[in-house]
This record gives C-alpha cells, sequence and structure tokens, in this order.
C-alpha cells in the first residue's frame, strides 16, 4: 500500500520531518483501507461533479494544488521574509482531502 500511495503522491516525500511524513502515509493508509476506492480510482475519478472538468482527476487537481501551495510559500518566504513550516504546510495541501475517500459510494446505475 504504501508504494501505491507513494505513486499517487510522491510529494509526500517532500516532507523532511520522518515522524509527520509517517502519519500523513499512514492516513492515506487508512482511508484508502476504509473506501470503496482503490488507488487506481484516484487517477480517475473527477476532482468535482459541480463543474465540466471531468478530464481533471482528484489526485491531478490535489497534487497541482500542493505545489502550488509550495510555489505560494516559497515566494512569500523570498518577499516577506516570512518563516512557514514547509512540512506543516505540505502535510496539510495533501491531506486537505483524504475525507473525501471516505464519502465514495458505488451506485448501481440500471
Amino acid at each position: 500500500m504504501r508504494e501505491n500511495i507513494k505513486n499517487i503522491w510522491p510529494e509526500i516525500e517532500w516532507i523532511k520531518n520522518e515522524d509527520l511524513r509517517a502519519k500523513v502515509y499512514q492516513c492515506w493508509e487508512y482511508a484508502i483501507e476504509q473506501s470503496v476506492l482503490s488507488p487506481d480510482d484516484l487517477e480517475t475519478i473527477p476532482f468535482s461533479l459541480l463543474i465540466d472538468a471531468k478530464h481533471i482527476s482528484f489526485t491531478n487537481h490535489k497534487r497541482t494544488a500542493v505545489q502550488l501551495a509550495v510555489e505560494m510559500a516559497n515566494i512569500m518566504i523570498k518577499n516577506f521574509k516570512m518563516n512557514i513550516n514547509m512540512d506543516i504546510l505540505i502535510a496539510g495541501a495533501i491531506l486537505i482531502d483524504v475525507g473525501k475517500l471516505l464519502e465514495y459510494e458505488i451506485v448501481d446505475e440500471n
């Protein structure tokens, strides 16, 4: 399972704190184990049913949001001389929608 999650979320490896990184992995492992979705499903389900963007997968959307958060934080650090805990920022961005996996259900379309 860990390798599947690492493939979905290579950004978890950006977290330098080993304990926090392990907890992020554990959270995703738990969510996937409790979900009707498989890791492969996350690459195919749309990130939203509310807009016509079915070509953007849940994973693609989430990974883009994580990458954008890191880029914005780096700019804020540079321009505003802010002290941002990047490990917490990355972990939070990766975990923000993990609960959605528990909301899905398989519905018979017949």
